[in-house]
């Protein structure tokens, strides 16, 4: 999805298409909505919106509409929260980018895997999904915590993937560990750190994490996530309740936001509201190892057309794209909450029309 999205991002800026009539584009995204889009969009220029839609439900049995204030599970756009926190403590003294893993838990068998390797999704460490799937390291009776993943890489020998910083290989292990390291090195839960030092802040008042088996959220805002059964687009197929063996992690995915919560986001990223202008430089940058990869911290980045920023998520029928174009300021935020295959035309077409 993601190569598609950019794709149609470097046609839209090589083309030098701008304003167009948003009428347009409304009319464009219904159609989208009649072939099985459900979800919301927002472009904004210059920290001004420019363009928000509603397309669809909420909840479908329920025929609940989506609204701006509408909570979707953000999924793997969880992890740039992760990382800004992370940022935020090594701002504050309590870590260090070279900080290694195994001197907060001397019980780790991994001696050289760095607070900036997991960042970068440069540490190797093994798919705690894959681990906690398997009865040799985890029963399935029981919804395993981030403590839990700590106590199974400690308790056992399990190899690394690759020596930690020679490779960049996308880790959701990586940040949910570094989930355990914001409770470990500020004695706070993950979910209520980010509700200090991010949210109440920001007033992002929407926004939180979500874990709706282990501890269910009764919000009437949030919404029913739907993934497809088959070819077709139509969301015809609750989420997965099989997958509750991993609703007790957080860090790489579990934070819950609207469009709305997510522009308020991106000017605090702008205006250096949470962190200095040189961690957010370091954040939105590679090194020689992630350059190839395009690995930020929590982010992908890119130089090919002007610089950006991006991610995509996917998880139990939610699948989200948000990007933040820094030369223009151009914001696009797509939320959601089921599995539409043209999805990639719909941040083509927010570029295209809001311009």
């Amino acid at each position: 999805m993601s190569k598609i999205i950019i794709i149609g991002l470097l046609v839209i800026l090589q083309n030098g298409v701008f304003s167009q009539n948003l009428v347009t584009l409304d009319g464009l995204l219904e159609i989208h909505h009649r072939d099985g889009f459900n979800g919301n969009v927002l472009y904004s220029r210059n920290d001004s919106i420019i363009f928000k839609g509603n397309y669809g439900f909420s909840n479908i049995e329920k025929q609940i509409p989506l609204i701006d204030e509408s909570i979707f599970d953000l999924a793997s756009l969880s992890k740039q929260f992760t990382a800004l926190c992370i940022v935020q403590l090594i701002e504050k003294g309590k870590l260090s980018y070279s900080t290694k893993i195994d001197s907060i838990w001397n019980a780790l068998p991994y001696r050289d895997i760095t607070i900036e390797h997991l960042l970068r999704h440069q540490s190797g460490l093994p798919d705690y999904m894959d681990l906690i799937s398997k009865k040799k390291y985890w029963s399935k009776s029981t919804i395993p915590l981030n403590s839990d993943i700590i106590e199974i890489l400690s308790k056992n020998t399990i190899p690394l993937e690759f020596y930690p910083g020679t490779k960049s290989v996308y880790s959701n292990t990586g940040y949910a560990v570094l989930a355990s390291v914001i409770e470990k090195v500020s004695g706070m839960k993950f979910e209520e750190y980010l509700e200090v030092n991010i949210f109440n802040p920001l007033e992002m008042n929407d926004s939180r994490v979500v874990r709706r088996i282990y501890k269910q959220d009764t919000d009437p805002k949030i919404t029913t996530g739907y993934y497809r059964k088959g070819k077709r687009n139509k969301p015809n197929y609750l989420y997965d309740k099989r997958m509750k063996l991993y609703d007790g992690i957080v860090g790489d995915g579990m934070i819950h936001s609207t469009i709305l919560d997510l522009i308020k986001w991106k000017k605090a990223l702008k205006n250096n509201s949470l962190i200095s202008q040189d961690s957010k430089e370091k954040m939105f940058s590679g090194d020689s190892i992630s350059k190839s990869t395009g690995f930020g911290f929590g982010i992908q980045i890119s130089e090919k057309l002007g610089k950006y920023v991006l991610h995509t998520g996917s998880w139990q029928g939610y699948v989200n794209f948000l990007l933040y174009i820094l030369d223009t300021d151009e914001f696009v935020v797509i939320l959601s909450n089921n599995e539409y295959e043209e999805y990639g035309e719909l941040n083509t077409l927010l570029l295209k029309y809001g311009r």
